[in-house]
């Protein structure tokens, strides 16, 4: 294989360096891969990424050499890579991938996944998402889709339709999306509801306590992803791990089909899609009310 090779974009080329570079010695995968992945699952990814502040984690000599998370833009990208400056007391310029040149731009430097916020530049401090990380002890993936499909139905009778995907590491993401009506504050508050919730419900089961000494065998749930400035995983992103993992949206369908949340991987996922098509294609289709599924909670 060649070391170099360039994409282009109407009036913007990206010329990829070390495209031989193997990434994932495990499964074979090269940098060349990675950016040819990232190119080919553009159509479906780029939406949620769009507008949406954006920390890279890079990898630059492979997975085996460790990564670092990188928020800030920096100066040597390019004019067409969009950018927004964020934040009080410490402002950031963050870097958006609002197209498929910009996410082979940024797969060539060598991030391998993408984080991103729940809200986007037009209403930064009101997020379309609200998020739940479900973070299991250790080799209880049963618990994780247990815990998935009790929130569903949680969710299920206060109005709030739900989607699911791998996280590529340890657990599932159960997101909501909202409206754009709510601020940061609210979509925390109403995180924390539904755990304690969940909790109230199955004390054997689920725990909100943050440290695992604490858990006693439980499962996590984690909603800290819904604070300003927090991220996750994007959906159809890498991850620096083993196997070259991703995180892939699921249909609701397939949560007990699932063995494993890094079952997923780069050389299926392209024909995955092709098959079954995106599994939150519809994601958008009917924005809702977090204050009426804040409601709806109080009345149960």
């Amino acid at each position: 294989m060649p070391s170099t090779k360039s994409y282009s974009f109407g009036d913007v080329t990206v010329a990829c360096t070390n495209v031989d570079r193997v990434v994932f010695p495990e499964v074979g995968v090269t940098k060349g891969d990675i950016i040819a992945y990232y190119h080919e699952v553009a159509d479906v990814m780029v939406p949620e990424l769009r507008d949406r502040p954006l920390t890279l984690e890079r990898f630059t000599k492979g997975i085996a050499a460790g990564g670092f998370f990188q928020k800030h833009a920096q100066k040597h990208f390019p004019p067409w890579i969009e950018r927004v400056v964020l934040g009080t007391k410490t402002r950031v310029e963050y870097p958006l991938c609002n197209s498929q040149a910009a996410l082979v731009y940024f797969a060539n430097q060598g991030a391998i996944a993408l984080h991103i916020w729940t809200s986007r530049r037009q209403q930064p401090e009101h997020p379309d998402l609200v998020v739940f990380d479900l973070d299991p002890p250790d080799g209880r993936f049963d618990l994780v889709r247990r815990a998935a499909l009790d929130l569903r139905a949680l969710f299920e009778e206060i109005g709030l339709a739900s989607f699911v995907k791998t996280t590529g590491s340890k657990g599932l993401h159960v997101v909501a999306p909202l409206d754009g009506t709510a601020t940061f504050e609210q979509a925390a508050a109403f995180g924390h509801r539904v755990a304690a919730r969940m909790c109230e419900q199955h004390p054997d089961l689920y725990t909100t306590e943050f440290y695992k000494k604490d858990r006693k065998g439980r499962l996590y749930l984690d909603t800290m992803r819904n604070a300003p400035g927090a991220t996750f995983v994007a959906p159809y992103s890498l991850r620096g791990r083993p196997n070259a993992p991703i995180s892939a949206p699921i249909e609701w369908e397939e949560v007990d089909e699932v063995l494993r949340p890094d079952g997923f991987r780069l050389p299926d996922m392209r024909a995955r899609i092709d098959r079954i098509g995106d599994p939150w294609s519809h994601l958008r289709a009917s924005p809702q009310s977090l204050e009426a599924a804040d409601r709806a909670l109080d009345r149960l």
